[in-house]
């Protein structure tokens, strides 16, 4: 039912083990030569071909995106391929290097982000696999088997509690790459920002928060990543397609993800809001917390903070939370 891609089998085949083990190999010595040669990426072609009818089954499935869906190749790498595709082009590309293309390493600086891609054979994408996760929100791969009340379920019984349990420190690096994010430009007024439409876009494995999807390009605006755009992932947002429910009870843990986010993103130096759509999402958030203080005011008071050092400001934004939550009791 979930997969569209070639002609999903629900076994790999006998020679699966061997075939990704050998891609393994051959992507492990060509990523770590300074010079890649067209025979390096003609064995590479030749290797990934090798794979695809092993790796793209309903076992290796991991998961899927707005776009895409991704698949074990081993623990190391995971491929990334459209979910549109009907049949698989690659098996008539040409073992041809100019059929391989090399990822460049432009978010290599980024620690938590695994969605760039390290290899491209047409569709086919290689990329670092994150390894068993769970994706903010509520799964793509299980949404549209769902009713809108068991989907709102999982969100508030199983997303919310599992995601408010993640350390401070994890959100503090997400934070800090995409400060990080800020920073990079991907040409002449061409900055990055990531898809925060998609709540799976962000995983946690191990109490640590990974970006995995591709970066977007966003014109005539540096700063694009910021507060707001966490709470939307975090807080605003059951899937791409819903947006999140009141969690009634649960609403402590929605606290406790919005105090999070709002000081790992003072630690970051993020800007809280940057347009229109932020202050929506600062009102969404705000709603989904059963805090009634005008985003405005919420706002207006942590910019004041910003001319303050970096712990004073931390600090300050702690007790300023922790007082909204007082004055808005349960």
């Amino acid at each position: 039912m979930f997969y569209t891609i070639m002609n999903i089998v629900s076994k790999p085949s006998p020679g699966f083990q061997g075939n990704c083990r050998k891609l393994q190999t051959v992507l492990d010595r060509t990523l770590a030569n300074k010079v890649i040669t067209d025979e390096d990426k003609m064995l590479l072609a030749k290797s990934i071909k090798c794979v695809l009818g092993d790796v793209l089954t309903q076992d290796k499935f991991i998961e899927e995106g707005s776009h895409n869906a991704v698949y074990k190749i081993t623990c190391k790498y995971a491929a990334r391929v459209p979910i549109d595709v009907k049949t698989y082009a690659e098996n008539k590309l040409s073992d041809e290097p100019q059929n391989i293309k090399i990822g460049q390493g432009v978010f290599k600086k980024l620690k938590n982000y695994f969605g760039e891609a390290l290899v491209e054979f047409g569709k086919f994408q290689i990329l670092k696999n994150v390894g068993a996760h769970f994706p903010a929100g509520v799964p793509e791969h299980i949404v549209k088997s769902l009713s809108r009340n068991k989907l709102y379920k999982y969100y508030i019984y199983s997303y919310l509690p599992r995601f408010a349990k993640i350390p401070q420190s994890s959100y503090d690096e997400l934070a800090k790459d995409l400060a990080a994010l800020n920073e990079i430009k991907l040409g002449p007024r061409q900055y990055c920002v990531f898809d925060s439409l998609n709540p799976n876009n962000i995983v946690a494995r191990s109490g640590r928060l990974f970006l995995v999807d591709e970066i977007e390009r966003l014109a005539d605006r540096s700063y694009g990543n910021t507060t707001a755009k966490l709470f939307e992932v975090f807080i605003n947002r059951a899937s791409k397609d819903f947006e999140s429910p009141f969690a009634g009870n649960n609403v402590k843990f929605v606290r406790k993800i919005f105090k999070k986010v709002t000081l790992a993103s003072t630690r970051a130096n993020l800007l809280h809001a940057d347009s229109k759509e932020d202050f929506k999402n600062w009102e969404k958030a705000l709603a989904r917390c059963m805090i009634k203080n005008d985003a405005g005011y919420v706002l207006n008071t942590l910019e004041q903070f910003e001319r303050l050092d970096k712990e004073t400001r931390i600090a300050k934004t702690s007790t300023f939370i922790d007082k909204l939550f007082v004055d808005n009791k349960l």
